[in-house]
């Protein structure tokens, strides 16, 4: 005997549906001040409750070619092998993976991986660096171990050159001992565009 009988969604299972997303808020820092604070799992931008700056959330991937002002996250920023990056000022909370090329002053709140397909020009200021064998560094400032984030004028630093004004202003120190004294894992470091130089290197204790 047929049965006319439709039972109620709920009583449905579902088999083939995908399990929800936590929508459990997910805490940010934030690249002005860099106090952290709890975001919607949704949200794509918020404002900082402390210092009421606006803020873009979640991570950047870059695959080809990026022309513009700045790259600002919360997240962490990933550049690959093909992209080509030029702007004034790349800032994340998070990591920043380089694996293509990049002119661009760099700030990051995590780790800082330049790939050895890696062709960068500008600065990078990092509490963290993992500089590969074969990157390419073209006068470059560059500064590990930095407090950076949370430091600087984000608006100040989108209008200046890579590797040019507040965000560049460092104290330069020489090492005690060089990064890579071994020609086989040193970075290749070219001339920059202002004369032939090498790239800064400073670690902060």
């Amino acid at each position: 005997m047929a049965s006319f009988f439709k039972p109620p969604r709920f009583l449905i299972r579902e088999r083939a549906a995908p399990r929800q997303q936590s929508t459990a808020p997910i805490e940010h820092t934030c690249y002005h001040c860099a106090k952290q604070s709890l975001h919607s799992a949704f949200a794509e931008s918020a404002s900082c409750p402390h210092c009421a700056q606006r803020l873009q959330l979640g991570d950047i991937h870059i695959t080809s070619g990026h022309w513009g002002t700045s790259i600002q996250t919360t997240g962490s920023v990933t550049i690959d092998q093909d992209a080509q990056v030029q702007v004034n000022l790349i800032i994340c909370s998070g990591n920043l993976h380089i694996a293509g090329k990049v002119h661009a002053m760099c700030i990051a709140g995590g780790q800082t991986l330049i790939d050895s397909t890696a062709d960068i020009q500008g600065g990078i200021r990092t509490p963290r660096l993992i500089l590969e064998p074969g990157s390419t560094v073209r006068g470059c400032l560059i500064e590990t171990q930095s407090r950076a984030l949370g430091q600087i004028d984000v608006e100040a630093a989108m209008r200046s050159a890579p590797g040019k004004g507040q965000a560049a202003q460092i104290e330069i120190k020489p090492l005690s001992n060089p990064i890579a004294h071994d020609k086989h894992i040193a970075a290749r470091i070219y001339p920059s565009s202002d004369g032939p130089r090498q790239a800064n290197f400073r670690v902060v204790s």
